[in-house]
């Protein structure tokens, strides 16, 4: 039996890739950045996670190329505003939605790493039409 030990610093991108292989996601790692694409109710984005350490950052980006960057701008501020944890901001003319997962204990690394991806998720569905209306210069 492997001795376990709740001493050794735990590591992000192990258990983020474990969790997307045992989940069946198709992802592309390069170092510690994993690209896929994330589908539910009738919404598909990218989502990138950088993962430093025991940190795992998750991204989701809307496919929308924002066309007015000062209504896209005040967009990321109204949705940063109802979100609970994360934050909404642009990146290369796209709304981006970031949440992390902080790994502090081994036996619920991957639960924090499925909590973060389902709450990015959430988020996105939930506000896709706004984030597609602010990229676009309207409101929804």
């Amino acid at each position: 039996m492997e001795a376990f030990t709740f001493d050794e610093p735990l590591e992000a991108a192990p258990e983020l890739e474990a969790l997307l292989t045992e989940n069946g996601v198709v992802f592309r790692r390069t170092g510690d950045r994993f690209r896929f694409q994330f589908a539910a109710q009738g919404c598909r984005w990218q989502t990138v996670c950088d993962c430093v350490g025991s940190r795992a950052l998750i991204y989701g980006i809307h496919p929308t190329p924002v066309r007015d960057r000062a209504a896209a701008l005040e967009c990321c501020s109204r949705l940063t505003g109802k979100a609970v944890q994360g934050g909404c901001f642009l990146a290369q003319e796209r709304l981006v939605f970031r949440t992390e997962a902080e790994l502090f204990e081994p036996c619920a690394a991957r639960e924090s790493l499925l909590r973060a991806l389902e709450y990015n998720a959430a988020f996105m569905t939930a506000f896709w039409r706004e984030m597609a209306a602010g990229a676009g210069g309207s409101q929804p």
